[in-house]
């Protein structure tokens, strides 16, 4: 079985991480001392994440927020009923585009049809589950990735995607950089060689990377 699914982060995982992290890199030892005491709250299922993550997309997670609470409170039922008998237009009344819509209807089908199912996540690699949900239209790698830490509580994923990772990398490590910058192939190699240290814990470090820019974390 693939590492990636060996590492739940439980108890013991959070507990390895916090004294790996520290020995390991400096910069994550004092995000450690600050934050260390913050309980990670994954999600109830991988449905309700991917849903969040599509929500979530390219807006502000205060924006996100507000629509989420929107879209749970119509909930009735399991998700996928929920999503896919609701009419679109009450999704567009919530704040919800069409694109974010007909991705949320594809993957609540895909799930009444059997196609998915939280145990078909459950037994795959990080890899295929990001080849699984790309499979979407209006789901790409940075949604992938938040599925794969809030849905599936998968150990060493680095969210390098996630803007404000980014943005914490830049505060904390590149200076001489900016978050659009950052992001080119040419720089990925400067933060690979960071990122690396921190395995077989890069989801917690990406975690307290969101930490630290004191705000509200994505889901």
């Amino acid at each position: 079985m693939a590492q990636d699914k060996l590492a739940p982060m439980n108890d013991v995982y959070w507990k390895r991480a916090r004294s790996a992290l520290s020995a390991a890199d400096p910069v994550m030892a004092g995000l450690v001392a600050r934050y260390g005491h913050i309980a990670f709250c994954p999600s109830g299922s991988v449905i309700e994440s991917i849903f969040r993550a599509v929500i979530g997309q390219q807006i502000s997670n205060r924006a996100a927020a507000t629509l989420w609470d929107r879209f749970e409170h119509l909930k009735t039922g399991a998700w996928e009923c929920f999503a896919a008998v609701t009419p679109s237009e009450t999704f567009y009344a919530l704040g919800l585009n069409p694109r974010k819509t007909a991705a949320i209807k594809d993957v609540a089908f895909r799930f009444i049809e059997g196609d998915w199912s939280e145990e078909r996540f459950g037994g795959l690699s990080d890899a295929e589950v990001v080849s699984l949900l790309t499979q979407v239209k209006g789901i790409g790698p940075w949604s992938a990735t938040s599925v794969l830490i809030f849905g599936l509580a998968r150990g060493d994923v680095f969210a390098i995607g996630d803007f404000g990772v980014r943005q914490a990398l830049v505060n904390l490590y590149f200076p001489d950089e900016t978050v659009q910058t950052l992001n080119r192939k040419a720089q990925r190699s400067r933060v690979e060689l960071i990122a690396n240290a921190w395995a077989p814990y890069r989801t917690a470090a990406t975690w307290f990377l969101w930490r630290s820019l004191e705000n509200d974390l994505p889901r």
